[in-house]
């Protein structure tokens, strides 16, 4: 059974608390309600949700999920109607946030849940967040993936 989110929870410092692991679910009250999460990792590498939605179709994405670091910086977002695992690299171990939201057109208030996990690995194999100059683009390693 999937522990329940704690409401309000619409901003990281109200976010609530969970375990990698452990399944967490929630529901959008309302087109405009977004839920936060809040994780803890022990070391770099990547952080993977699995993202199990109430809804079934590729032509319409009900929830967007996105990925911030402690600092609140966007690393990745996704927008979807079917369940996914959604996978970003996290260059450092410490705190970061899942952030749960209704697209900005379709909205079901069905029962969704999350579970993020934590691994070693070399982050680097990720695009990461701000990337949009020069100055910060990712670097690439030919022949990597």
């Amino acid at each position: 059974m999937a522990n329940i989110e704690i409401e309000p929870n619409e901003t990281g410092a109200a976010s609530t608390a969970t375990a990698l692991g452990t399944a967490m679910s929630g529901n959008l009250s309302s087109s405009k309600d977004v839920d936060i999460f809040k994780i803890t990792t022990s070391f770099a590498g990547t952080l993977s949700v699995v993202f199990d939605v109430p809804t079934n179709t590729t032509y319409t994405d009900y929830f967007e999920l996105g990925l911030y670091n402690s600092a609140g910086t966007l690393l990745s977002l996704f927008a979807t109607g079917v369940d996914k695992t959604y996978t970003v690299g996290a260059p450092t171990a410490g705190t970061y946030y899942i952030g749960v939201a209704s697209d900005s057109y379709y909205y079901n208030s069905g029962q969704y849940s999350i579970t993020a996990s934590n691994v070693a690995a070399a982050a680097n194999a990720y695009e990461s967040e701000a990337n949009d100059t020069i100055a910060t683009a990712d670097a690439v390693t030919l022949g990597t993936a």
